[in-house]
């Protein structure tokens, strides 16, 4: 079982909903409301939103496949001229530890260094031990704590960098 990343079209926006909605609740369950995860993904997931973000020229939006069946997705952007944002990057939870969203992770990096710029640069809750040990993992170093809002709600959060 191969997985095929590639970048994400207007076909796959059910299936990016579906996997973000089971990694959300997978990662974040333990420490977000039952009511501010589905404010979240109402808000977020919005298949208008997602269209738009996925024909984007300034988005990079890839999607991981196995079996034909999309079970990851990952975006991100150049939000500065020596940085790119990662967005977001999530593996439906039946398919963690399988390798995909280091796959996802590597086409994430390549954009990145054909933008040209010096590091990859992304937020995670700082309750999210999952998001924690997965970028670690990848070589982000933890900066400096913030908060992030959702849903109306703020958070703690550690910001990352990914050195290029």
């Amino acid at each position: 079982m191969s997985i095929e990343v590639r970048p994400a079209t207007g076909d796959d926006i059910e299936a990016i909903r579906d996997v973000a909605w089971d990694a959300w609740y997978a990662a974040y369950g333990g420490f977000l409301a039952p009511s501010t995860i589905e404010s979240a993904l109402t808000e977020y997931y919005d298949a208008e939103l997602l269209e738009a973000a996925v024909d984007h020229a300034d988005i990079a939006f890839y999607v991981a496949e196995r079996d034909d069946e999309v079970v990851g997705f990952a975006s991100a952007e150049q939000t500065w001229a020596d940085e790119v944002e990662l967005h977001t990057i999530y593996v439906h939870p039946d398919h963690w530890g399988e390798g995909i969203g280091p796959a996802l992770f590597e086409e994430i990096e390549a954009w990145a260094d054909e933008q040209g710029v010096d590091r990859i640069a992304c937020a995670i809750f700082s309750d999210n031990t999952v998001g924690t040990q997965f970028f670690e993992s990848l070589g982000f170093e933890r900066g400096t704590e913030a908060k992030g809002e959702v849903a109306g709600e703020l958070h703690a959060e550690h910001e990352f960098e990914y050195e290029l």
